[in-house]
């Protein structure tokens, strides 16, 4: 279908409601069921918003989204999209919230056409028709409910930008906070070289369908030629990083592991670890999880660091870095209900040359 988009008016940053009489102005939808009271949902496995903006920003654009998704307890857990944007994968979600929250998607300049029309497609396999799981006689079949849609210019790109990797399939919980890590800088700050090692990348993910943290890294699981969930097949001090998000939890022996992240990894590199919060995911201080069987052990920040220290001889590291990320945490759902949004705690030491004095009693 050809789209005259000179006839829409550019849309301006603070947005429009996407159901409001207004929004058609501003932008063209297809793939999405009539304008209700809060927002349109989108009807079938595809949607598209195409739209203006006044100018093509050096750096692409941040979209932000009020969204929420269709999603029914007992029936059906997440509502699963995949974004693009001028046919160019920009954004995975995972949305397991029936409450509105704002969501971002980073549009590089290359995804948008020279006169600054953005194509965003939304695929969502997902979608559920409400009366196959005793919802009413609704027979659409609706995946995410959009309501506003805002934007914002970004800075140029700085030279060797990660942006060009925003959809990069990382491992599920990684994908939540990817983005954001690269607009922050935490990636360029805490990764310092080629050399990285991801650390149980793979995790509960069907085979060949996520990737390693960063380009160039080496994703280690069980199946590593060589690795037994202990002892690393790499040389002493060969890796610039090792990441490991969501794995630390799994392992028996979880001093050996801290170990051996840190033998591997050179002086002046870093392990970037992340683990589940108790406080945010499991809502309880000990195992055995709600949620994850396999879980052996619950974090909170203090528990995580005393595991370093357990495992590492003092003045062998550096604690640079350690933060619980609850970015888009629902607070209201109640802890019988799976957890939505970041739940996590994110612990990276430095690895420094020992002094040559030890530290006393």
């Amino acid at each position: 279908m050809q789209i005259d988009t000179e006839t829409l008016l550019p849309l301006p940053p603070e947005g429009v409601e996407l159901h409001s009489a207004d929004a058609p102005r501003h932008v063209f939808t297809t793939g999405f069921s009539a304008p209700d009271a809060h927002g349109r949902w989108t009807d079938g496995r595809r949607a598209r918003l195409i739209f203006r903006l006044p100018h093509r920003p050096e750096g692409g654009v941040e979209l932000r989204l009020e969204s929420l998704g269709f999603v029914v307890q007992g029936a059906v857990f997440e509502q699963q999209a995949e974004i693009l944007a001028g046919g160019r994968a920009v954004g995975r979600w995972n949305v397991m919230s029936t409450t509105l929250v704002p969501r971002l998607v980073v549009v590089p300049r290359e995804a948008m056409e020279p006169d600054g029309t953005v194509v965003l497609e939304f695929r969502i396999p997902t979608c559920m028709q409400p009366a196959l799981v005793g919802q009413g006689d609704d027979r659409r079949f609706l995946g995410l409910m959009l309501r506003r849609l805002s934007w914002e210019a970004r800075p140029p790109q700085r030279p060797h930008d990660l942006s060009g990797e925003l959809a990069r399939p990382v491992g599920r919980e990684s994908r939540k906070s990817f983005a954001d890590k690269i607009a922050s800088g935490f990636w360029s700050r805490f990764v310092t070289g080629p050399a990285v090692l991801d650390v149980g990348f793979q995790g509960a993910s069907v085979a060949g369908s996520v990737v390693p943290i960063l380009p160039g890294a080496i994703g280690v699981d069980i199946d590593y030629p060589g690795y037994d969930g202990r002892i690393l097949p790499f040389a002493e001090n060969s890796q610039d990083a090792v990441y490991s998000s969501h794995c630390l939890e799994h392992i028996p022996d979880n001093i050996k592991a801290i170990q051996e992240w840190h033998r591997v990894v050179k002086v002046g590199g870093h392990i970037i670890t992340v683990v589940p919060s108790a406080a945010l995911y499991e809502r309880k201080r000990r195992v055995p999880s709600y949620w994850n069987g396999d879980h052996r052990r619950t974090y909170s920040p203090s528990s995580l660091l005393a595991e370093f220290e357990a495992a590492l001889a003092p003045n062998s590291y550096r604690v640079r870095h350690l933060a619980e990320n609850d970015a888009n945490y629902q607070y209201g759902l109640p802890p019988n209900m799976h957890p939505e949004g970041c739940h996590e705690i994110e612990l990276v030491v430095e690895k420094i040359t020992p002094p040559l004095w030890r530290l006393g009693e």
